[in-house]
């Protein structure tokens, strides 16, 4: 018994279950750059093993073993069959330490390329010219990424131009080691052109011939996924459907006509939004909007908007129609109730237009023509309340094109309105009224950006009295010259009360600085006034300020000095406004 418990004790120590403890583990790999060592690290399972909590000695050695294999295979797809591997593993005082040295050695090339179409459509000349695309560009090292997504464009290519049945017939790379060489073969059949048979919505909330309106693909036309993908798309738009599924129906197509089923189905009718935000000309102002998206299966559409602050406010219902090209198109009848208050002026209006409204998808163009039916009832100072009953008749355009970006640098917008009535259209006064506004941004620098506006007014009023200070002209505040109070400049009466005119210019330019991901400085002078037949003065503010940006906008802060009235240091103005760009 003396001796055979030293004997048990040795081989406990000295058995192979020593080798379970854990050890420390140090791999490097060397010769190599991106990407080709970014994917050797990926293959190589001593690397994503070093940390192995149960990692062992006879485990180490195991993926040491396998490792040149890994390599290999890591190095295959970027063409490196031939790489020198010296790989090492030594054992240190810490642990374990594996070395790879590589040499990749020279890359595959490739001596031949067979790719070919065949089937109904190999004379297209998209096809024809797919092929030469792919030998002009792409490399003349085997790079199986290359290849792989190539298959795939050419497959995409045949789905576009309606051959949704199109498949790869031979596909093969044959690599000989001996001349470092590979050849490519890529046999690919079109199959047959199908063509856009009858279309099938699956839905009951919309009337089948509104849907009509929104068929941008004919039946007989070549099959296309872009064509597919665009109709789904302008469905979706629409603003009636959450979710619209396409379906080919390959299995009863006749004549090589292909049926398509639209599944739709509806979005949640009613919508309500809220809005808050605090602007220095008007104050605290806040909105509410209640939409309804599907008041009938015609696709009619309701909507109620509220907005109050303490100088201006709005409660305005709208019902709207899709007509002529649905998508884009709507007659849409208004009415509501305006009240606006200036330092000098306040005024009341009822209203009631109609109108024709076409915009764009995304939005960033829209046009209107209307018929607006007014009674106003204003005061300017302490002058008596006056009443104003117009039927105008006018046109909007507004076009707004900017980068997406929380601070877009590159972009510009455009708004003209143009409109006016006649005394003998049932109006109080006879007038025509055009307004412009353009604004433009220009990156500068890295960080930079230049922010150029301009306004321009112009009246032509027979009376003036009775002409609505809500269509009159005045300058001042945020977004005209910063530096003066809201729509204080203008022409003024006997007894210095501004009366707002028949003609305003103002101008503006602003060097923005981002310093911070979240944060703008910035520098501004404006200049501008209102008038009516000339320009007496031409008022200028400047200053600085600061922008907070964030996803759903940016806060403005701008310190703002009146400059044409040879300021003090404290007749600074602030303006305050949140709100995006643009």
């Amino acid at each position: 018994m003396r001796i055979l418990l030293p004997l048990f004790c040795s081989l406990l120590l000295f058995s192979p279950i020593s080798a379970f403890a854990k050890v420390a583990l140090e791999v490097s790999v060397t010769g190599i750059e991106d990407p080709l060592l970014a994917n050797v690290l990926a293959f190589l399972g001593i690397e994503k093993s070093k940390t192995e909590e149960e990692l062992t000695v006879r485990w180490v050695h195991d993926l040491h073993r396998q490792a040149p294999e890994e390599i290999r295979s890591a190095l295959q797809p970027y063409g490196y069959y031939l790489p020198d591997i010296q790989a090492t593993l030594t054992e240190t005082d810490d642990g374990w330490r594996a070395r790879y040295d590589i040499d990749a050695g020279e890359p595959v090339h490739v001596s031949r390329k067979d790719i070919q179409w065949t089937g109904e459509g190999a004379s297209n000349p998209l096809f024809e010219q797919s092929i030469l695309d792919y030998r002009a560009t792409s490399n003349k090292t085997l790079i199986h990424a290359e290849y792989e997504a190539a298959k795939s464009n050419f497959l995409k290519l045949a789905l576009s131009q309606g051959y949704p049945k199109a498949k790869i017939v031979k596909n093969q790379v044959l690599v000989d080691l001996e001349k470092n060489s590979a050849e490519i073969t890529l046999l690919m059949d079109t199959g047959p052109l199908f063509y856009f048979g009858e279309i099938t919505f699956i839905q009951d909330f919309l009337d089948p011939n509104l849907l009509q309106k929104y068929i941008t693909i004919k039946e007989g036309e070549p099959y296309s996924h872009d064509s597919l993908l665009e109709f789904q798309q302008n469905l979706i738009a629409s603003n009636y459907a959450q979710e619209v599924t396409l379906t080919p129906q390959f299995g009863q197509a006749q004549d090589k006509k292909l049926p398509l089923d639209v599944l739709m189905e509806p979005i949640p009718p009613h919508k309500l939004s809220f809005g808050l935000g605090y602007e220095t000309d008007v104050g605290i102002r806040g909105s509410a909007r209640w939409e309804n998206r599907l008041v009938n299966h015609h696709g009619h559409y309701s909507d109620i908007y509220l907005k109050l602050s303490q100088k201006e406010g709005t409660l305005l219902g709208q019902y709207s129609i899709p007509v002529h090209r649905a998508l884009t198109d709507r007659w849409v009848s208004s009415t509501g109730y305006e009240y606006e208050e200036t330092p000098d002026t306040n005024s009341n209006t009822l209203m009631v237009e109609t109108a024709f409204v076409r915009r764009n998808l995304e939005d960033t163009h829209f046009y209107k023509g209307f018929i607006l039916a007014s009674y106003e009832r204003f005061t300017v100072g302490n002058d008596p309340e006056v009443a104003t009953n117009l039927l105008t008749l006018g046109g909007t355009y507004r076009i707004t094109e900017t980068e997406e970006s929380m601070y877009p640098r590159v972009g510009h917008s455009f708004f003209a309105d143009l409109r006016g009535a006649g005394e003998e259209f049932f109006s109080d006064t006879t007038f025509t009224r055009l307004h412009l506004k353009g604004q433009h941004l220009l990156a500068l620098g890295e960080n930079g950006r230049v922010t150029s506006r301009m306004e321009i007014g112009l009246a032509w009023v027979d009376n003036f009295d009775v002409y609505p200070t809500s269509l009159r002209y005045f300058a001042g505040g945020d977004n005209s010259v910063r530096g003066y109070k809201y729509e204080s400049l203008g022409p003024t009466d006997d007894e210095g009360i501004v009366v707002g005119g028949q003609q305003v210019f103002s101008a503006s330019i602003e060097y923005d600085q981002r310093v911070a991901e979240s944060w703008v400085l910035d520098v501004f002078v404006d200049a501008g006034n209102a008038y009516n037949e000339t320009m007496d003065k031409m008022y200028v503010g400047s200053g600085f300020g600061f922008r907070w940006l964030a996803p759903f906008g940016s806060l403005r802060i701008d310190l703002a000095w009146p400059v044409s009235e040879s300021p003090a240091i404290n007749d600074c103005r602030i303006h305050l406004g949140f709100g995006a760009t643009l």
